[in-house]
């Protein structure tokens, strides 16, 4: 199910406890850290310092709402108080956001705690009312549902959706949603030549959710 852009998912984000001037914000202090990199600095350090900026920022500026934070697997997840759904944020392909065409994937492949979130996405109902949450504790703390607020970064500004994924490949991508909530496209205040890194390994944070051990 695909909301778009306008009163609809304005609704809808509100039932979830949110604005798109909540994901707005974190998507600018996301580019603001990204920007502050200069050309001196690893070719991948915007790219990740644009991800953990708008994690960190959706944390804090929800904090204020009663919303908590869990890191399992080194996910940044940032939760909802009581109605037992958590949210990430992650960059996505050129279709994110978009109505029209194929449904947007993640834009690097994931690891072993997407795969689990994503496993129990499934199992869970798409919207667990706060009425109801408290009834359903043991089953959220042991399965919420985790929505990821997919990013892809232009020359003009940031296209964005709020997506509950649906399926993960076997390498590791998300490829289908559930539901999709199309959020308004943020364009840039001062548009400049943007470093659009398109291959970079190790952006996005995408390697931290898999722990490592040496044998």
């Amino acid at each position: 199910m695909v909301i778009r852009q306008g009163d609809g998912s304005a609704k809808r984000l509100g039932e979830l406890g949110l604005t798109v001037e909540d994901i707005h914000a974190a998507l600018s202090a996301g580019q603001g850290e990204a920007r502050s990199w200069s050309e001196a600095a690893p070719r991948v350090m915007p790219g990740m310092a644009r991800w953990g900026r708008i994690n960190e920022h959706f944390r804090i500026r929800k904090g204020r709402d009663g919303w908590t934070y869990d890191n399992p697997g080194g996910l940044p997840l940032t939760v909802h108080p009581s109605v037992g759904f958590a949210i990430v944020a992650t960059t996505g392909d050129a279709q994110t956001g978009k109505e029209e065409g194929p449904a947007p994937t993640t834009k690097y492949a994931k690891g072993a705690t997407y795969h689990k979130v994503v496993e129990d996405n499934g199992q869970l109902p798409l919207f667990v009312d706060a009425e109801v949450g408290p009834k359903l504790h043991d089953v959220v703390e042991a399965k919420r549902a985790t929505w990821i607020l997919l990013y892809h970064v232009t020359v003009l500004g940031i296209a964005a959706e709020l997506s509950l994924a649906g399926s993960i490949t076997p390498q590791g991508y998300v490829d289908r949603w559930r539901e999709r909530i199309l959020i308004p496209f943020l364009p840039f205040e001062d548009v400049r030549d943007e470093r659009i890194d398109k291959d970079l390994p190790g952006e996005d944070g995408q390697g931290f959710d898999v722990a490592v051990e040496r044998r």
